[in-house]
Parts: C-alpha cells; structure tokens; sequence
C-alpha cells in the first residue's frame, strides 16, 4: 500500500491560462505562486488549496463530464456566494440544492470546468 499524506494540487485543463488566473484571482483571491512559461502550467495558492492551471489551446469541457473541484465554505458564506455568482453572471449548472445536510451549487469556469461550493465539510 502506498502512503499518502495529502493532495499535493488538483489541476485543471484550461484554454488560456491568463484567463483563467484572472477566474480564480477575481472570484476566490487565488494568488501566482509559480508560472512556467515554456510549459503552458501556472500554480495557483490560497490558503492550503494549490491548484495547477495547464493551458491547453482550443479546449473544452464536455458536457457529458461530471468531474468538479469542490470547495467547502461556511454554511453562513453560502448566500453571500450565491449572490456573488448571479452578480458576476456565472453559469450555475446545478442547484443549489440540499444535499448531505447542508446545500450545494455548481457552477462552470470559462472552459466549462465544474465548480462546486457546498457544506458542510466532508
């Protein structure tokens, strides 16, 4: 058996990389933390979370993919983000919903990667 301890990063296929750090900047105050320009591949940071954007030209999502990267946020935060995305005209593709006794929604980026934000914390 391998050993793990932690995700290390989760990573995402984008079509622009500039694009997408600007996402993740506005939306959840991401920040840089190691941009390689000769492999189209960005780290971004916030707080423990490491994401790593790889751009990929032309891409898309489909929408027969149910992968998601999902982010807990207090129960308390969830309205406020609710009205945060309407304002900013994101796509809500799913609830939000009551699901495992708190609520869900999920929403897509610009290539159409699935976002969710829920409670409570699994």
């Amino acid at each position: 058996m391998v050993v793990i301890e932690s995700i290390n990063h989760i990573g995402l296929t984008v079509s622009s990389i500039e694009k997408s750090i600007q996402f993740f900047k506005d939306l959840f105050d991401f920040e840089v933390v190691d941009k390689y320009s000769t492999s189209q591949q960005t780290f971004l940071k916030m707080g423990e979370m490491m994401l790593c954007l790889y751009e990929c030209e032309g891409f898309r999502n489909t929408d027969s993919s149910r992968a998601a990267v999902s982010f807990y946020i207090d129960e308390e935060d969830f309205e406020d983000a609710l009205d945060e995305l309407d304002e900013l005209g994101m796509e809500i593709v799913y609830g939000p919903e009551n699901l495992r006794g708190g609520k869900s929604v999920i929403f897509v980026d610009p290539d159409d990667n699935r976002i969710e934000l829920s409670y409570p914390k699994l």
